[in-house]
């Protein structure tokens, strides 16, 4: 269990960090915290197989031009994403 703690979107409580994932449909994966007093869920961020395969070639790489311009490439990716599924 995660000792970080994180203010709930839903009732404003600070609570453990409590990660999940659930699968919505054709590859979209919703991570979010999920609130231990009132089950309420925060959204981390959502995810398609696109986006998967880019944060496992960041991983993989040095730190650098090339690293970062993979991370700005990732986060608009799924800033639209997000827009999209909200």
């Amino acid at each position: 269990m995660s000792d970080q703690l994180l203010e709930c979107g839903k009732c404003g409580q600070l609570t453990r960090l409590i990660r999940r994932t659930e699968k919505i449909g054709n590859g979209v994966f919703h991570e979010f915290a999920e609130c231990e007093k009132c089950q309420g869920k925060t959204t981390i961020f959502y995810s398609d197989k696109e986006i998967r395969s880019l944060l496992i070639k960041q991983q993989n790489t040095k730190p650098g031009k090339y690293r970062a311009k993979l991370a700005a490439e990732i986060q608009n990716k799924m800033n639209r994403l997000r827009q999209e599924m909200e």
